[in-house]
């Protein structure tokens, strides 16, 4: 299966919105996410205005946003020339792993918040050897705050631009103060024009407690169980193989790989010193470890090795979304 997923073809990204659309028709309860009560405002706008097509509205958005980060993450990939024989394995690597999880977290708003994050990224990794960065750096706030909007959580990630400004660049107080000020700025309008409709401030309380709101407690199954320690070994064989070609890389793929690599650091603390029990940050930790498995995958080294632990990989993803094991 990984020369499947590994084509060149352009027409392969079909198959993006088909495997979306297969992780949610064994979705197991679409009816429950109709409450959003701990969910940011705009997001349950959006929600509200489903009416009563509610699953059919939030299949189509789900699927579309889904498949739509899946090929962003490969062009961001495609772009950097992270892999120089270039499939489209990095997006169907990120998009299974979503799959692994995605019984446990609300897709559409992960989804959306995790496109704006992608764009934010998009500017960062745009920025290298650019002789001014300030509207860069801007505009990836204004995506951060962006994906905030949805997933409000994604603030924490703030210090993704910070990694940006000191390893894309010289370090320039501009481009920080500009960072600042386009994660600031939708914020301050979005508060401000709440207060005039409704003349009160109890969109900030609000934004406060689901900023700080207490942790969920997740069920561990043995699917999840079994899927995460496949995740964790594959994980780790791929970061092995990129510490073993680290020296002989170019000096622009060195930076990219300390980039990704800081920001899944960062995801990983949070995930367990912030929140331990739901996963606010795990569509990041996904991201960033789609970077190592994607190239490792990509490798035309050892094939049979690497297809053996692509199609162990999908069972697990089957396993996870059928609930086979109990």
């Amino acid at each position: 299966m990984l020369r499947v997923f590994n084509n060149k073809n352009p027409l392969i990204v079909i198959f993006f919105p088909i495997i979306t659309f297969g992780f949610l028709y064994f979705y197991p309860d679409l009816t429950s996410l109709k409450d959003v009560t701990n969910k940011p405002l705009i997001y349950r706008e959006l929600i509200a205005s489903f009416g009563k097509n509610f699953s059919v509205f939030y299949i189509i958005f789900s699927v579309l946003f889904l498949s739509v980060n899946s090929i962003f993450f490969n062009r961001i990939i495609r772009n950097l020339q992270i892999v120089k024989s270039f499939g489209n394995i990095h997006g169907f690597i990120f998009l299974f792993l979503f799959g692994i999880i995605i019984r446990y977290i609300d897709i559409l708003q992960i989804s959306i918040a995790v496109f704006f994050f992608l764009v934010t990224l998009r500017f960062l990794t745009g920025s290298l050897r650019k002789q001014n960065a300030i509207f860069a750096f801007f505009n990836a706030g204004l995506a951060l705050s962006a994906a905030s909007f949805f997933e409000i959580h994604f603030l924490y990630l703030y210090p993704v631009i910070i990694y940006g400004l000191f390893i894309f660049r010289t370090v320039n107080f501009r481009e920080f103060f500009t960072s600042l000020l386009g994660v600031a700025l939708p914020g301050f309008f979005y508060f401000s024009i709440y207060f005039f409709v409704n003349s009160n401030f109890e969109i900030i309380d609000e934004s406060y407690n689901i900023l700080f709101a207490g942790k969920t407690q997740l069920n561990i199954n043995l699917n999840l169980l079994i899927s995460i320690s496949v995740f964790i070994v594959l994980l780790l064989i791929s970061s092995f193989y990129i510490i073993t070609k680290y020296r002989t890389s170019e000096t622009d793929l060195q930076v990219y790989y300390k980039f990704f690599f800081l920001i899944f650091i960062t995801t990983i603390a949070g995930q367990i010193f912030l929140y331990k029990y739901d996963l606010s940050f795990i569509a990041v930790i996904i991201l960033t470890s789609s970077v190592p498995l994607g190239v490792f995958f990509a490798n035309k080294q050892n094939t049979r090795f690497s297809e053996i632990l692509f199609d162990i990989f999908l069972l697990c993803v089957i396993f996870s979304q059928t609930g086979f094991l109990r």
